[in-house]
């Protein structure tokens, strides 16, 4: 039997769906036997690690690093926290979740945006330097509030420094959380300032551990990690260094999915109350068969008068807006379950599965069943 071990904590949902996507091609080599902590697995104590000729790993330190290097076996990482590149990777495109972070913000209407960040990894750098691409900032102009990983951890336990930086910035802001961790860190920072979420203080995280997302209050707006995926291509490329007996180094990244919202971002901040009462009511009627003359009607301003203001505020028009929320709620649909198509076209409010697929093909380059197959296993 070919031994596999996976080095994961089993701590939190990014290892679980890791696990289950490893586990998931595991099916198909009945010669492989995985090793990994808990009643699932065949132990990984120090006998069983002797025991692997392969591993997959959540490496987020030099010392991992170096402890994993030593075992002299093909090892995939699952983390990319380390810049040095000596293993192959599979892992989250970081760097495009900035880019989801950056354009969901600025849809909101936010001018004034925020970082907080872990210390010394690339994962965490990635998402920053994709932030700052999609909103057209520059790093030393993006206010930051940087500590390690260990730090962010301590959830409750109360920090001056966070305080006081949190406290300097101009309010309303868009911050934008490395992690989940971080995120409700700055949310208990907030409550105990006095700040309100979202109006004052709009807190956007990654990883979307639902449990924890749920759970602070307001809820957690968050971006999930395609984990699943993750999983299944490392145990895939587990496979391939196994046949090829290389140590080629390669790397794959997995694009994120589509914001999953919560209270922490439920609100518009566009600075022009026509435009943002606009925007309220797409966003509330984005499903039913809402138009733009709904929209106007619906406005207090004048039909030119709107469709001037919100083309100069919003860059596309109240019809092209209202088709880019359906498409992105008909994304996160495809992407989290197995409802037929054309039932996705009625939820989402396209009238019908042709026009649907028209659109989705304009905006995406391809139809909704290939766009769905990318992005399941």
């Amino acid at each position: 039997m070919i031994q596999i071990g996976l080095r994961l904590r089993f701590q939190d949902g990014y290892d679980m769906g890791v696990a289950n996507g490893v586990v998931r091609y595991a099916k198909s080599k009945f010669s492989w036997q995985l090793r990994g902590q808990g009643q699932w697995f065949f132990p990984l104590d120090v006998d069983g690690l002797k025991r692997c000729d392969a591993l997959i790993a959540r490496i987020e330190n030099e010392d991992e690093a170096l402890f994993c290097a030593n075992l002299g076996i093909p090892i995939v990482d699952i983390a990319g926290a380390c810049s040095s590149k000596i293993f192959s990777t599979v892992r989250n495109d970081d760097y495009a979740t900035g880019i989801t972070a950056g354009k969901y913000l600025t849809a909101l209407g936010s001018s004034r945006y925020a970082w907080c960040g872990v210390d010394n990894v690339h994962w965490s750098r990635e998402r920053m330097l994709g932030f700052c691409a999609s909103i057209g900032w520059k790093v030393q102009d993006l206010p930051l509030f940087s500590r390690s990983l260990d730090w962010w951890r301590k959830i409750y336990e109360s920090s001056t420094e966070l305080d006081i930086w949190l406290s300097s910035l101009e309010k309303p802001v868009s911050l934008f959380c490395s992690n989940d961790l971080a995120a409700m860190k700055v949310e208990i920072a907030c409550q105990h300032l006095g700040l309100q979420i979202p109006s004052e203080v709009t807190v956007l995280g990654v990883d979307d551990e639902k449990l924890l997302c749920e759970l602070a209050s307001p809820s957690i707006s968050s971006i999930p990690p395609n984990c699943e995926m993750i999983g299944f291509k490392a145990a895939q490329m587990i496979d391939t260094l196994l046949e090829n007996k290389n140590n080629e180094i390669r790397i794959q990244r997995i694009a994120c999915g589509p914001v999953s919202e919560r209270e922490s971002t439920s609100l518009v901040l566009e600075t022009d109350e026509v435009v943002a009462e606009a925007l309220r009511m797409i966003r509330s009627k984005v499903s039913s068969g809402i138009c733009a003359s709904d929209v106007i009607n619906h406005s207090n301003a004048c039909r030119r008068t709107l469709e001037t203001r919100f083309k100069k505020a919003r860059g596309r028009t109240i019809w092209e807006e209202i088709t880019v929320q359906r498409l992105e709620l008909a994304c996160k649909v495809l992407r989290t379950s197995n409802t037929p198509i054309q039932q996705i076209s009625e939820e989402c409010g396209f009238g019908s599965p042709q026009r649907f697929f028209t659109l989705f093909r304009r905006q995406y380059g391809t139809t909704p069943q290939v766009w769905r197959s990318a992005q399941k296993l």
